[in-house]
């Protein structure tokens, strides 16, 4: 909100600078640079007001790509603690938000050799100066943890990173090295800068109301921020016609609509299941047998279908834990909660183990105790597989007493910070009344 405030104060005098950076990340093997294995272009603005300089930075990535919401973000050099650009990158399966270094380095004092301080767990030191082409720079040597260290060259006369040399790690132990060079920069004529201005503030508006996790930088858009974006694209896309962020926010409206397509889509299956007769369907334990009949007769019976593979393993996790909260508070009600693998190695049995084994250490990993079955039979086509129309595991299947679908819901639900899974908490109790 404070670089939302100082922009807003701009409006008087839009004097914007538009800066182009060049991004690379390469694996290290014994010391040595591999292959590049992600390049990327960042857009910089830079402006400044009351002493300081704001910058508004707009990742843009073809392969890998971070949800649209993490895709712009917005620094001070004065708040060492604003959020960092990032791009993605997935490395084993897993896609990871990789945070860098510029475009401003927050001090709490203009640079100068020997200047050393600290910002949180990380240590700077200015140990020289050196020209970067035809600019002046100081040069900073960071840790920010073991091996964690990175060179960043800092235009002398203002707070701007002109280079960047930084080291980062992901997976287990396997380290990278992010390369990032200032490649071009102008400064916007008057009325460009006036319709940039307008549009970065309709951004970060956005953006702040769309609540994200600033701690989970690569988790989905929910379907809540998905509504409260379909709310505002159209005034977003009025306020960034002709500047720099068009294409960004036109992807953004074609992902909004995909996203409302799929879910017209979804919910036209949801009432085709809805208050009718479960479809027939065998699910199976890891033993190999199928599960017996008389666990579910007569019973609220909860389906939860999902991955269930310990790798790779990412927030939420499916919602497992909040699952085995729901599953404890009804331990003792004739409620019968299963989890459903689904893999497509559970076809043969050479491969079955494998998937068997990698069930057993993501419940003993995440301490779950329900009961985690295999869909070895197509159980999920049965309850008409919504992964079909594009939309993403878990689904969730409630089946009441007589064995009628209550409930059918795919993708992830909102948590209520007291009670979990709120919706079928209250879905449940209600079902157990009658």
């Amino acid at each position: 909100m404070h670089t939302l405030l100082l922009l807003s104060a701009l409006v008087a005098d839009p004097g914007i600078e538009s800066l182009t950076y060049q991004g690379e990340l390469s694996q290290v093997e014994r010391g040595q640079q591999t292959a590049v294995v992600k390049e990327f272009t960042a857009d910089c603005f830079l402006s400044e007001q009351a002493g300081a300089v704001n910058a508004t930075t707009l990742i843009q990535e073809s392969t890998s790509r971070l949800p649209w919401a993490e895709l712009v973000t917005w620094q001070s050099s004065v708040n060492a603690t604003d959020l960092a650009p990032a791009f993605g990158y997935r490395h084993k399966e897993k896609l990871y938000a990789v945070t860098g270094m510029f475009p401003l380095l927050a001090s709490p004092e203009p640079l100068q050799k020997g200047l050393e301080w600290k910002s949180g767990p990380a240590s700077f030191e200015v140990v020289g100066e050196e020209m970067v082409g035809d600019v002046k720079c100081w040069v900073v040597e960071s840790v920010t943890g073991p091996a964690r260290k990175h060179q960043i060259f800092v235009q002398q006369d203002r707070p701007v990173v002109e280079r960047l040399k930084q080291t980062v790690f992901m997976g287990q132990g396997d380290r990278f090295e992010l390369t990032l060079q200032r490649t071009k920069s102008e400064v916007l004529p008057a009325e460009s800068a006036s319709k940039t201005l307008n549009a970065m503030l309709h951004l970060q508006a956005m953006k702040e109301s769309l609540e994200r996790d600033p701690y989970d930088r690569t988790a989905d858009i929910t379907p809540q921020s998905t509504a409260v974006a379909q709310e505002q694209i159209e005034e977003l896309m009025a306020s960034v016609k002709g500047t720099r962020f068009e294409n960004y926010v036109a992807s953004i409206s074609r992902d909004l609509g995909n996203r409302a397509q799929r879910e017209m889509e979804v919910s036209e299956l949801r009432d085709k299941f809805v208050g009718q007769p479960a479809p027939s369907f065998t699910l199976t334990q890891l033993g190999g047998e199928p599960v017996p009949a008389e666990d579910l007769a007569g019973k609220v019976v909860v389906l939860h279908f999902w991955t269930y593979q310990e790798k790779p393993l990412e927030q939420p996790y499916g919602q497992i834990g909040y699952l085995d909260f729901l599953a404890t508070r009804f331990r003792d009600k004739p409620v019968t909660v299963l989890g459903v693998a689904v893999d497509n190695r559970l076809g043969t049995p050479e491969s079955r183990t494998a998937v068997v084994r990698s069930i057993k250490r993501l419940t003993s990993f995440m301490k779950t105790g329900y009961e985690v079955t295999l869909d070895t039979r197509n159980a999920l086509n049965q309850f008409g597989n919504p992964t079909r129309l594009g939309a993403e595991l878990p689904l969730w299947v409630i089946l009441d007493q007589s064995g009628t679908v209550v409930h059918y819901h795919s993708g992830y639900y909102e948590i209520d910070n007291q009670r979990g899974l709120k919706e079928l908490d209250e879905l449940i109790a209600d079902l157990l009344e009658k």
